[in-house]
């Protein structure tokens, strides 16, 4: 959410970082829930715009293209499974907690 003022960026892709981030941020806490975690896929999603977007939208400056590649490339790989699979047990329900 920071990065079109860190980086200087101007609309609409100032707009586009604004409105991505709060959407990051809504997945990531919804995805907190033990139950939710697929939701986490979503935020891969949303990293794959954040890295595209600087090509696909006009008025990106180099410094904000790299930080919105680097951006979208991190939430990804914060967002792909690892760890342990659920400490909880949710009946027949379990199979879809990923």
């Amino acid at each position: 959410m920071f990065s079109p003022l860190v980086f200087g960026t101007a609309p609409p892709l100032y707009f586009n970082d604004h409105i991505l981030g709060c959407l990051v941020i809504l997945v990531a806490v919804t995805a907190m829930a033990e139950v939710a975690r697929p939701a986490r896929f979503l935020n891969v999603l949303l990293g794959a715009w954040i890295a595209a977007s600087p090509f696909v939208l006009q008025d990106a400056t180099s410094l904000g293209t790299a930080g919105d590649v680097a951006a979208g490339l991190f939430l990804i790989g914060l967002s792909l499974p690892r760890g342990n699979r659920s400490e909880e047990h949710y009946g027949s329900w379990d199979r879809l907690i990923v």
